[in-house]
């Protein structure tokens, strides 16, 4: 398994701002940016694992690129946008940089930078399923949510469950018990 891939998770529903203008406007950017990747252009002037630098001389550029085979993208005034970017919240704009870009033949360009979140590949998160207080409240919630649901489910007819949804659910509740017993002999 390649463990490099990071999915990407597109930024434009999440684009945040003071007001509601600035949010939309940036919205259309990163609208731009979800497409531009989901099409594999290159465009991201620094790989640092979560930056986002665009050029703004590029924009127009890769917006008429798109709008080859997707007419819905139209061109965007870049100095509106530029002050617009003031306001954003997320993803958090660093201002405008000027770096040597590894996708223009290593020449120096002039960049908006963007903080974005990044998800931590190699950091060992603490496992929470071997916690016995966890597991054991997990297994009762389980257990009162399937009662209530059997409960109801014999007045609803809507309410169908096969054979196997009971067996995988009485493993996994079986499971979290093994934890907490190995817990408990402990």
């Amino acid at each position: 398994m390649n463990d490099n891939i990071i999915p990407y998770v597109p930024i434009a529903p999440r684009v945040q701002a003071t007001n509601e203008k600035s949010r939309l406007l940036c919205e259309q950017l990163f609208l731009l940016i979800d497409s531009v990747t989901s099409s594999q252009i290159l465009f991201n002037h620094q790989t640092d694992k979560g930056f986002l630098s665009i050029s703004p001389d590029q924009i127009n550029d890769l917006i008429e690129e798109l709008s080859k085979t997707d007419r819905s993208f139209k061109k965007i005034d870049i100095n509106l946008l530029n002050s617009s970017l003031k306001d954003l919240i997320y993803p958090k704009f660093n201002g405008e940089h000027t770096l040597i870009s590894p996708i223009w033949n290593n020449t120096e360009v002039r960049v908006w930078q963007f903080q974005l979140n990044q998800i931590a590949n190699g950091v060992n998160m603490e496992l929470l399923d071997k916690d016995a207080e966890l597991n054991l409240d997990m297994a009762l919630s389980a257990l009162r949510v399937w009662r209530n649901s059997l409960e109801t489910g014999s007045e609803n007819r809507d309410v169908i469950y096969k054979r196997n949804d009971l067996i995988y659910k009485l493993m996994d509740l079986e499971q979290r018990l093994q934890i907490v017993q190995q817990e408990l002999e402990e």
